[in-house]
């Protein structure tokens, strides 16, 4: 071992592969950046690169000191990065609820399923009240807009404006973080109906170009559900344009158990796919002129012309960050090509990766990046492999030579390469599903050898056969034989996600993701046995997870929802008719089957349940503590008096309670820090009834019973969604009224809008 492992490092360094490790470093140090508890310094940061580049240049005698402060230059480049990117969005964040009369240019519109509009608004002005710190840039739901709206135009109307929200659950998507660095500052709704009015247009070449390229995406969506009825019409505009919002639930539901969700949003798959049709399409046309052929280098021509087809497709399709990082991994292969290097390498996608973790790093974080890298490393990694072994398994010679035995060992072949291609990048990616979205698709590769031929034979080349053939107005043919297409992948995908097991492995703790990604990077870098050591990283990684304790009690950050875990694993609620966004995303989150609503007062259940009367609402967890709620101020003493752990779900008034034992949880908490699990570990003595024994007098059971309740009450572990607020993305928290302990707008007499009363907040958002 002593001799080995320096040997296999060597043979690392002369392979290049610690180049591979550049942009793990580099998105290491921007998760360091974006997890920080205060905002790092720009200067500090610039002072950290000086120093750690001076130290290089020195260190010209000692190779292994010089790699070491290589990786730490990444390391605090990623950081960097990270500070630019804030300092390049700086979206102002609304602070607290709102209903204002708004003047807004439209920026981007889609229609959902439901038949409604959702519209992406520059906000212009507000008036009646007038907005002091209101955003720039908000998402709002409209029932109807004007008929002819295009992306451009000014729209006017009453709309009620809410802060961005937090994660559902500690570690969970955060949507305030992730439109923070899409510059919206506040989503809402439209009370009544929105009227068209003159604003100024965006101002620049570039502005002006942007809203061409908006307008063509508009009516190029209109013109594909026209040719294309029904959802096969929405799942087409997803692909072509991106405007996802029209599927319907069960059909995301379908595509997501069958592992075929992938293709609804567009990625590199759909990006390889546009340039691989480009490329063939070129290449088989200048086949037909052999004197142009041979004079001029084909290849790197189509390479060029798919690289430009490919970024009218990004604009096209809106400029998703996913299709953004998709566009620059895609580039970096088609570059390659034009310097006759080969397309598809690890080089290549580590390069990818750190443009990427140059230009939005905080998309490090995000499930799209994490799934698409993965799968991409493991592909290249397992065919870089497979290529080196794939004599000993080749078919012999003279077994494929005639016509009727080469055609089904080439459709053998071509659907185990894809089963293969599911499989290898599945697996990879499955970490992340299963952290981010408690899903891992055990029929996954049933699903992709399924649907991914007729996907890249009738779906997406007549894709781009519709838009070649619009200007004829002869691209009713193509996208007719597309939309065949997908009712044929639609069906599979809700035939393979009929019989498809769970695929929710339970909660996954941030220690296991961590593991798990390192284990991974070691696994498919690494060329050597040197590899090998991913393995364990892997098993303590599993291991980890087997052994995480989940919350026993879970508090929404609105403060009106509270979840308890009973004994047979599933959630007892606080209320009737909670947020079922919220309710789904605890359920599948934490494995839960069936939710329980509370009792009625005087009721009577074998089950865990809350019990709720006179706006205050009571459980016992199984291991014997109360859990009470009420939003009621008046109410807060007989909270107190019955509860062992209280929340006091109100603002403006006192949130305290008498005895220093109790364990209280305030709405201002909440608006603070987001969404609260609470963990009680186990193993501790639990609250025992008062009853009268043999052995004691009933002072002396009391007294125990109470020791035994303040040992497990210190056993509570309170775990936020959201650290300190004090980031950009989420500072805003702190100027909401329930974080200034100050009573909603919703319980005091409502201001009329049209009266032109203001609330006379001072604080930036209000």
């Amino acid at each position: 071992m002593r001799l080995a492992i320096p040997k296999a490092f060597n043979c690392e360094v002369d392979r290049g592969t610690l180049f591979l490790f550049l942009p793990v470093f580099a998105g290491i140090g921007a998760i360091f950046y974006f997890n920080a508890a205060v905002e790092p310094r720009l200067s500090a940061i610039l002072s950290g690169i000086t120093f750690l580049v001076g130290c290089h240049a020195l260190a010209q005698a000692r190779p292994m000191l010089r790699l070491v402060l290589l990786f730490a230059i990444a390391l605090v480049a990623g950081m960097f990065f990270g500070k630019v990117e804030t300092i390049r969005a700086g979206t102002r964040m609304l602070g607290s609820e709102v209903t204002t009369r708004m003047t807004g240019r439209v920026k981007a519109m889609s229609r959902d399923a439901k038949g409604g509009w959702r519209l992406t608004m520059d906000v212009i002005s507000t008036a009646r009240p007038a907005l002091k710190y209101g955003p720039d840039r908000v998402t709002v739901s409209a029932r109807s807009v004007p008929r002819n709206l295009k992306v451009g135009d000014g729209l006017k109307g009453l709309v009620h404006l809410r802060p961005q929200s937090g994660p559902m659950r500690p570690g969970n998507y955060d949507f305030a973080f992730y439109n923070y660095y899409r510059g919206v500052g506040a989503s809402g709704f439209v009370l009544g109906k929105l009227e068209t009015v003159p604003v100024a247009s965006d101002t620049g070449p570039v502005a002006s170009i942007l809203l061409v390229i908006a307008n063509i995406r508009q009516q190029l969506t209109q013109r594909i559900l026209h040719n294309i009825r029904g959802e096969p019409g929405d799942i087409a505009a997803s692909l072509i344009t991106g405007q996802r919002d029209g599927i319907s639930d069960d059909t995301n539901s379908a595509f997501r158990l069958s592992g075929l969700s992938h293709i609804l949003s567009i990625s590199g798959f759909h990006m390889a796919l546009v340039a691989a049709t480009i490329i063939g399409s070129l290449r088989a046309i200048m086949a037909f002129f052999p004197g142009f052929s041979a004079r001029f280098p084909v290849k790197k021509l189509s390479a060029a012309i798919a690289l430009v087809g490919s970024a009218f497709y990004l604009l096209l399709s809106g400029s998703d960050v996913a299709a953004q990082r998709s566009f620059v991994m895609l580039a970096v292969m088609l570059l390659a090509v034009t310097v006759d290097r080969a397309a598809i390498s690890m080089r290549n996608l580590a390069i990818a990766a750190l443009i990427t973790a140059a230009i939005s790093p905080h998309e490090i974080l995000g499930p799209s990046f994490q799934m698409s890298y993965s799968a991409t490393a493991a592909l290249i990694a397992f065919y870089s492999w497979w290529s080196r072994r794939q004599g000993r398994l080749a078919f012999r010679k003279g077994a494929s030579s005639h016509l009727l035995l080469a055609l089904p060992i080439k459709a053998v072949n071509h659907i185990g390469a894809i089963a293969m291609t599911s499989v290898v990048a599945g697996t990879a990616s499955s970490i992340f599903a299963a952290y981010h979205f408690n899903n891992t698709a055990p029929f996954g590769l049933i699903g992709n050898a399924l649907a991914l031929p007729v996907i890249s034979v009738a779906v997406m080349p007549f894709a781009v056969l519709g838009l070649l053939a619009m200007p004829f107005d002869l691209d009713w043919l193509p996208f007719t034989v597309m939309g065949q297409g997908i009712e044929v992948v639609i069906a599979l995908a809700k035939m393979v996600a009929a019989r498809s097991p769970s695929g929710n492995l339970g909660l996954m703790p941030q220690g296991t993701l961590i593991l798990m990604s390192i284990g991974l990077v070691m696994l498919l870098f690494l060329s050597t046995r040197l590899r090998l050591c991913g393995i364990p990283l892997l098993l303590g990684a599993a291991l980890l997870m087997m052994r995480a304790q989940e919350p026993q009690i879970i508090v929404s950050e609105d403060g009106k929802l509270v979840a308890l875990r009973t004994d047979d694993g599933n959630l007892a609620v606080n209320r009737t008719s909670g947020s079922a966004f919220t309710l789904n995303n605890w359920q599948q989150g934490y494995g839960i089957n069936e939710v329980a609503k509370p009792l009625k007062a005087g009721a009577f259940s074998k089950e865990m349940q809350f019990e709720c009367f006179e706006k205050v609402c009571t459980a016992r967890e199984p291991g014997g503590l109360i859990i009470a709620y009420t939003d009621e101020a008046a109410q807060r003493s007989s909270a107190c008096d019955e509860g062992d752990i209280v929340i006091l779900a109100y603002s403006a008034g006192t949130t305290t309670c008498e005895d220093p034992n109790i364990v209280v949880l305030t709405k201002r908490d909440l608006a603070l820090h987001g969404t609260a699990e609470i963990t009680l570990k186990s193993g501790e003595l639990v609250r025992l009834p008062f009853t009268n024994s043999e052995n004691g007098s009933p002072e002396v059971i009391l007294a125990e019973a109470n020791a035994s309740r303040v040992r497990r009450l210190q056993s509570v572990t309170i775990n936020y969604a959201v650290g300190p607020p004090v980031r950009p993305w989420n500072a805003y928290r702190m100027y909401s009224r329930a974080a200034h302990n100050i009573e909603d707008y919703k319980s005091r007499k409502r201001v009329n809008a049209d009266s032109g009363e203001a609330s006379g907040c001072e604080k930036p958002g209000c």
